[in-house]
């Protein structure tokens, strides 16, 4: 099995869930709350490594007790933890989670911890990265920081997936360096300027993206499944109907899924497939880290689907 390094963020997820969201002025009387570990990378490693995955992380954490759950958390899902930093000067990253009875979220973060992850710290770590296959980066660090990554990343033949969330421009010097680039719906429109509503603007946001240099496109589209493109050819991965209790995370899962089917040596459409069944998965249960599944739950899904 290929080896894969996640470099990104930690969260602390402060959950509420709420029949309606609030306007502005508005007080409104919440149902429940809950706290989770979380952060777009801390959640691909989980989501990687629950499927079997040998995952390492690295990232920066606060000195504070939100960053020692978050090492407890690592530990838990047997993730190789010894390239995480904490930083005395900065709080552990947190996300404020306000989900709503159909179980559409709307978040805000404060990345703390996760904006001090520097090119000097990814540089010190540059034999994790030799020792790895596979990277998976976001943007929820320093551009800088995920520049620095690929760079190296690149220089030693790695494969690179980068999930462009929260979606911002990307130096065009970096797009042809990146093997698989996984965008959902709302990112690949601020990044194409093409509104993607439908498989037809997908497609052409898709062929937009690979005009910039991208190798591989990976458009995730909700409830309506995923669209993969390269310039040979384009594939669509029909969604499973699920009942989505909170959608925290289906994108951290469908990526963090994807990596490890590569990982495990399966093809494209295999891994995408199993990562369209795992990040369905994910929507059925409340939280971010503890709604990713476990391989079997997978299996199952995509068995029962098939009768």
């Amino acid at each position: 099995m290929k080896k894969i390094v996640v470099i990104g963020s930690f969260m602390t997820d402060l959950v509420v869930q709420t029949p309606k969201v609030p306007v502005e002025g508005e007080t409104i009387i919440g149902t429940t709350f809950n706290r989770f570990t979380g952060g777009k990378g801390a959640n691909q490693a989980v989501a990687a490594a629950r499927l079997g995955g040998d995952v390492t992380m690295i990232g920066k954490l606060g000195e504070d007790d939100f960053g020692r759950e978050h090492i407890d958390a690592l530990q838990a899902e047997n993730i190789n933890h010894d390239s995480i930093l904490f930083d005395s000067g900065a709080s552990t990253g947190v996300g404020n989670v306000v989900i709503d009875r159909n179980g559409n979220n709307r978040i805000i973060v404060v990345p703390g911890a996760n904006l001090n992850l520097t090119e000097r710290d990814i540089e010190t770590f540059e034999n994790v990265i030799i020792d790895s296959d596979i990277v998976v980066l976001q943007l929820e660090v320093p551009m800088a920081t995920v520049y620095k990554s690929i760079e190296l990343a690149n220089k030693h033949g790695k494969t690179i997936i980068l999930n462009p969330a929260p979606a911002q421009p990307i130096d065009p010097n970096y797009m042809d360096k990146v093997d698989y680039f996984v965008p959902n719906e709302t990112e690949a429109s601020l990044l194409t300027n093409i509104e993607v509503n439908s498989l037809e603007t997908a497609e052409q946001a898709a062929e937009a993206l690979l005009v910039q240099g991208y190798k591989n496109v990976i458009i995730t589209l909700g409830s309506k499944g995923v669209m993969f493109k390269n310039n040979t050819e384009m594939k669509f991965v029909k969604a499973y109907t699920v009942k989505a209790v909170d959608t925290t995370a289906a994108g951290d899962s469908f990526i963090g899924s994807f990596a490890y089917g590569l990982s495990n040596h399966m093809s494209i459409g295999q891994s995408l497939n199993l990562a369209v069944a795992a990040s369905a998965l994910t929507v059925t249960k409340l939280g971010a880290q503890p709604s990713l599944p476990k391989m079997d739950d997978v299996n199952e899904l995509m068995l029962v689907s098939q009768k």
